[in-house]
């Protein structure tokens, strides 16, 4: 019985135990803290490429001038005339382009120039060119 009685492990033994389940324990969380940390930046920094990375779209400039040509051609207006509408139009074009790249933070490339897919806006460049042209801007 006396065997019994007598404890199976000495204070040092136990409090070695105890040592060395604290600093695994540490480690672990260190090493979780650092993992979340890790991750927080990681999406804090996809978000803000996100929104600062401007959209790449694509305008049909050809087709738009070359559509301006035929339709100003079928009004037989005078020279004087003319030039004042062409003015006109490219004040419009060149106004227009600038205010949407200026608003919606975009790059605009002519569509010879992009092989892949991207967003066109020529309708509404068009749109807003008619606009601007009659409304004398």
């Amino acid at each position: 019985m006396s065997e019994q009685n007598e404890k199976p492990y000495d204070g040092d033994a136990v409090r070695d135990g105890v040592t060395m389940a604290s600093k695994t324990s540490r480690w672990l969380k260190g090493g979780l803290l650092g993992l979340a940390g890790l991750l927080a930046m990681t999406g804090v920094a996809y978000v803000t490429a996100k929104a600062v990375t401007p959209e790449v779209v694509v305008f049909d400039m050809k087709g738009t001038v070359d559509l301006f040509m035929q339709q100003s051609s079928q009004l037989q207006l005078d020279e004087g005339r003319a030039k004042a509408l062409t003015a006109r139009f490219n004040a419009a074009l060149t106004t227009s382009l600038g205010e949407w790249q200026a608003s919606h933070n975009a790059i605009i490339l002519v569509k010879p120039a992009v092989m892949s897919p991207q967003r066109d806006i020529t309708d509404e460049i068009r749109a807003d060119i008619a606009r601007r042209t009659q409304g004398g801007m």
